[in-house]
């Protein structure tokens, strides 16, 4: 499935993360129960969820009278679209690029070049 151009805003996120931990259809009540503490309403979870819908996220069903949404991509999809879109708007597309700068502006441990390193060994 094409994954939609439009990106998912951070509150959104918190949406896609209870539905893909659910791994099944919610109701806009469920899903207000599983974000227990947070600071939305139902209302605004369900304007959320319609929003996901209008940018092709999320698909919902009418079941008697409640509506039931459930992610129409998984989290590594969406995770990849945004890793790739980050890439090409600050480094070119490149994976190097973005590590020689966390290098060059010590973002990383040594543990992180181990794992790199290791990582890439594994691979060739």
């Amino acid at each position: 499935m094409p994954i939609s151009k439009q990106t998912v805003t951070d509150a959104e996120y918190e949406i896609m993360k209870v539905l893909w931990k659910a791994e099944r259809k919610m109701t806009v009540g469920e899903v207000f129960r599983e974000l227990k503490g947070s600071k939305w309403s139902a209302s605004t979870i369900s304007t959320f969820l319609l929003r996901l819908a209008d940018k092709g996220v999320v698909a919902g069903e009418k079941w008697g009278r409640a509506n039931y949404y459930y992610p129409l991509l998984t989290q590594n999809e969406h995770d990849m679209e945004e890793t790739s879109a980050f890439l090409k708007k600050l480094y070119s597309g490149s994976v190097t690029k973005m590590v020689r700068a966390l290098y060059d502006n010590s973002r990383l441990s040594r543990e992180d070049m181990f794992e790199l390193a290791e990582l890439l060994e594994n691979e060739i």
